[in-house]
């Protein structure tokens, strides 16, 4: 009997990537089983998929946070016309299993997963959840988790957590012998990051005067590109600039340090490549999601965290300064960093993918779950941490603008000015 999955996510490349890594998985363990990627019209995936050989379908859905009343109607009108389709799409495709990556894209054929009967497995790539899985864990029937932070906002009888599935080619070595000029990497995710761009390049100006022994490599995204590219021209600095990295292996291989925002993706993969990091998270998340999500190798002593805010260039500077004088450090930083990580993600999720669609398959029709969950009979826990774990601060009691965990700043030291 061939295994049949639908993999839903994008919208950004940190919902898109590990939905590829755990399809590609599941037709290498499985090479007869059949794959359906559905993504959003807008989102990232309606560059990368027509390129990429998979089989798809591309739904018109938007978010609904951070939107007008207006907007938020049209986001609900289109969200209902997806969800037709999905429903559609899950009666003519006989999925055996719904894998939700989460992002906008998804929920449509995940609510529609749950109201066919179709097994739903959600992944959860942050430390804190986003709005699609707060609302949709109680229907599924497994939650994995890309860090062990989130655990708790779910039911322990059907979390797992099973680290983040990343598409590395070849993974990168993880120990680096540093010869020559620092290589720093810079990082501002599948779409960029303007104020992580302008924050690196004041802090390159400042370094200009001291420091001359790095070599920059630098993600901008689409937007930035030639500025970007002006600026490093008028500072009389070589660098080379990429609008987006397609292998990303590759390029952690070659990094010495990397200087990111802290999405999921980006924080599982530079643990998993054993490299040294400082991150600039995204302020502006109603919960402070990137913040979160930095912590789990600054605790570990494994990266630097930098607010995002006035001072950013000049906390950057100085961060770099630091740490590519101590070649030592940095090395024991990538180790720290590597022994947080998580391998073989997205062989755990397939795994489970399978085994939930044969334990669905030999057993009476599983609406009654469904029936069950709405009724109120089934009792599910939410456990959200409201003090501090593992010495980790809370944003919200201590503010900080500059963190390190290993050479040269305490954890409890007093922000950077």
């Amino acid at each position: 009997m061939v295994f049949k999955a639908i993999i839903a996510g994008g919208g950004t490349g940190g919902h898109l990537f590990p939905a590829v890594a755990v399809g590609e998985e599941m037709r290498r363990v499985h090479p007869e089983s059949e794959v359906l990627f559905v993504g959003a019209s807008n989102g990232i995936e309606a560059k990368w998929f027509p390129g990429s050989g998979l089989r798809y379908e591309l739904f018109e859905v938007s978010g609904f946070t951070g939107k007008s009343p207006l907007t938020r109607l049209r986001a609900l009108r289109e969200f209902l016309r997806a969800l037709s389709r999905g429903r559609r799409l899950l009666r003519s495709f006989g999925a055996d299993v719904v894998v939700s990556a989460g992002g906008y894209a998804s929920a449509p054929i995940a609510v529609a997963a749950i109201i066919g009967g179709t097994p739903l497995i959600l992944m959860e790539q942050n430390t804190r959840p986003g709005m699609a899985n707060r609302m949709l864990w109680r229907f599924a029937h497994k939650v994995c988790v890309g860090f062990a932070d989130a655990a708790d906002a779910f039911d322990a009888a059907i979390v797992e957590v099973t680290g983040n599935p990343v598409r590395f080619s070849k993974t990168p070595q993880t120990v680096r012998q540093h010869t020559g000029p620092i290589q720093i990497l810079v990082l501002g995710g599948s779409s960029g990051a303007h104020r992580l761009n302008l924050g690196v390049l004041s802090a390159v100006k400042i370094l200009n005067e001291n420091v001359r022994q790095f070599a920059i490599t630098h993600q901008t995204g689409e937007a930035d590109t030639g500025l970007v590219k002006e600026s490093y021209r008028a500072l009389g600095r070589e660098a080379r600039v990429v609008s987006f990295i397609d292998d990303i292996a590759a390029a952690l291989d070659c990094a010495d340090l990397i200087i990111a925002r802290a999405g999921a993706m980006t924080v599982s993969e530079i643990a998993l490549a054993g490299r040294p990091a400082v991150f600039v998270p995204y302020p502006f998340h109603h919960d402070n999601q990137q913040e979160h999500n930095a912590r789990v190798l600054a605790r570990v002593g494994g990266a630097v965290i930098v607010a995002d805010d006035e001072c950013l260039g000049e906390n950057l500077a100085q961060t770099i300064r630091r740490l590519s004088t101590r070649p030592e450090c940095l090395q024991e930083m990538g180790r720290r960093a590597h022994r947080s990580s998580i391998g073989d993600a997205a062989g755990r999720i397939v795994h489970l993918c399978f085994q939930v669609a044969d334990q669905h398959a030999n057993t009476p029709h599983s609406a009654a779950k469904i029936d069950e969950t709405l009724s109120g009979k089934r009792v599910c826990h939410q456990v959200m941490r409201s003090q501090p774990r593992d010495g980790v601060c809370d944003k919200r009691t201590q503010p900080e603008r500059v963190i390190e965990g290993v050479c040269g700043v305490r954890q409890d030291q007093e922000p950077v000015a």
